[in-house]
């Protein structure tokens, strides 16, 4: 069967995209996931601890394999997502409602499957079911795919990776278009949450069309940072990276990148209390409509998300932002940071994270 997707609500994201933000700060249950996808051993699992991560998935069926990880996974205070499947008709079926799940995994890409909306709501129902207090969730590889699948679920993930086939900035796109889905989809969960899957793996190690001439490189720093931030303006809840296993090693094998992954967390976890508890405030006025930017408050100081979501320059009014201060940056003021002197400028796919008080 294959799945068509409405038309319509596309065109009600337009004004969500060009928003604020497509989501509201707010308290999130046990917190802002941030997680590796492709954890298999304890020695994964204390890796993606140290490196400030909070939770992982894991694509092993096995139930006792799992049950490892979930006893490892309460020693280090992270939570896991793993399928449902095999664990709930096994021995380990009345333990495994204590396991410390961020979700149930339901299903990966059901539109790449051509998978049923129905077929999928059975499947969360029999976890349900089987153990109602746990949260389910499942991805998609196209934002578009949440027209038909988002009523089910208690959470839903979208995974996108476009370096270098494709612009940058899409990942903010099908962030949006999933906040969207749900909130017209699932009238009884308006808050259902969203989390990003985010590129973290060169498209080279996969078979391709164009074969042997394969295309792909691993992204960048600026490119990691760039989707991370765009995501939450977009209004991700969670945050996941794909993979930390692959090409027969994980990522920690390669410490120039693994570096990459452990700076994001620090900034992240920095900025968890307002991504968990903030508000949602009006950015400052006079900035450039092309610039993506959200603002959350919370204990009388603000931090903004200010982000250059395009391949070319946009002018910055410094006067719009006299009162701000950059985090996470070399220098203290913008116009050590950015181009332009007198008239500043945002490169593109420039990521800036500002505070200030009331």
């Amino acid at each position: 069967m294959k799945i068509k997707f409405p038309l319509i609500p596309r065109f009600a994201l337009l004004a969500c995209i060009l928003a604020t933000g497509c989501g509201a700060a707010g308290a999130m249950e046990g917190g802002f996931p941030l997680c590796m996808y492709g954890a298999a051993t304890k020695r994964d699992l204390t890796v993606i601890k140290e490196a400030g991560f909070n939770c992982f998935l894991a694509y092993t069926q096995d139930p006792a394999v799992l049950a490892e990880l979930a006893e490892e996974s309460k020693k280090l205070k992270l939570r896991m997502a793993a399928y449902p499947d095999r664990v709930m008709n096994s021995p380990y079926s009345e333990k495994a409602k204590d396991w410390p799940i961020l979700a149930w995994y339901l299903y990966d890409e059901p539109e790449v499957h051509s998978l049923p909306p129905a077929e999928l709501e059975k499947l969360n129902l029999k976890t349900k079911t089987w153990s109602p207090r746990q949260r389910t969730v499942f991805v998609m590889g196209d934002g578009a795919a949440a027209f038909s699948y988002a009523a089910t679920a208690d959470a839903l993930m979208v995974d996108w990776y476009p370096v270098p086939h494709l612009k940058t900035e899409s990942v903010g796109y099908h962030v949006a278009l999933v906040k969207s889905a749900a909130k017209i989809l699932d009238g009884k969960n308006q808050r259902k949450p969203v989390w990003a899957v985010l590129q973290a793996f060169d498209w080279k190690i996969y078979p391709q069309r164009r074969e042997p001439k394969r295309i792909g490189r691993f992204p960048t720093f600026i490119e990691i940072r760039f989707m991370t931030y765009l995501a939450i303006v977009r209004g991700a809840e969670g945050l996941f990276y794909f993979t930390f296993s692959q090409e027969g090693k994980t990522l920690d094998a390669w410490p120039e990148r693994w570096f990459l992954f452990k700076k994001i967390a620090s900034e992240i976890n920095a900025l968890k209390p307002i991504l968990e508890k903030g508000e949602d405030v009006e950015p400052p006025a006079g900035l450039d409509p092309r610039l993506a930017v959200r603002v959350i408050l919370k204990g009388g100081k603000r931090r903004m998300f200010l982000l250059n979501p395009s391949a070319s320059e946009i002018p910055v009014n410094a006067e719009f932002l006299k009162d701000w201060r950059p985090l996470f940056e070399e220098k203290r003021y913008l116009d050590q940071i950015l181009p332009g002197g007198k008239n500043l400028r945002m490169p593109p796919y420039r990521t800036l994270v500002l505070e200030r008080g009331r």
